[in-house]
């Protein structure tokens, strides 16, 4: 077993022993800010082309 597998091993035992889910989060990247709402980011880029035109 690879020291890897052996730390993912170990890292789901504690996850489930303490009842902690994990949770994959899809993350909106523009302008240099991060969001996880795409409604946010979708704003900003509404923002940042309406500046860009004018």
């Amino acid at each position: 077993m690879t020291e890897q597998s052996s730390t993912a091993g170990t890292t789901e035992d504690t996850l489930r022993e303490y009842g902690i889910a994990h949770v994959p989060v899809d993350y909106f990247h523009i302008d240099g800010f991060r969001y996880t709402n795409l409604d946010d980011a979708v704003s900003q880029a509404k923002r940042t082309k309406a500046r860009a035109a004018s």
